[in-house]
């Protein structure tokens, strides 16, 4: 007996065996966990650093968790950002707080369309002074 479905493009397909996957050509690879469970989402426990003088030069942000691979993005202020692959417990990318005002941003890491809780990342008026909210 064959079933056909169709996965919409950022869903994740949880299957339960025993079977038989066939992926077509113009497809992404599907995601399947162990025993047909849903792989989790990345967790995301700190930054470093944390902070930034808006305004200042570039610096490389890293982010600290667990079950980063490479396909894991780090998303900035709501965009995906070039992110290197340190280890399964370390992503990086480069911060351009030249491009910020003072204010508070969140910063997730996305493994295809699983994403961590939030950290937030601060970017301070040269004074020291933080974003009012």
């Amino acid at each position: 007996m064959a079933i056909t479905y169709s996965v919409p493009a950022g869903q994740v397909f949880a299957l339960n065996g025993p079977a038989t996957v066939t992926v077509g050509a113009s497809f992404e690879e599907p995601v399947i966990g162990a025993r047909g469970e849903a792989p989790d989402a990345p967790v995301l426990n700190s930054l470093s650093p944390a902070t930034a003088v808006a305004g200042d030069a570039d610096l490389v942000l890293s982010c600290s968790g667990s079950g980063f691979d490479a396909n894991s993005t780090i998303v900035f202020a709501e965009h995906d950002e070039p992110t290197t692959l340190v280890s399964d417990t370390e992503v990086t990318t480069i911060v351009k707080p030249s491009l910020f005002a003072p204010a508070d941003v969140a910063v997730c890491v996305r493994n295809g369309p699983l994403y961590s809780a939030n950290q937030t990342f601060s970017f301070t008026a040269a004074g020291g002074q933080t974003a009012r909210r």
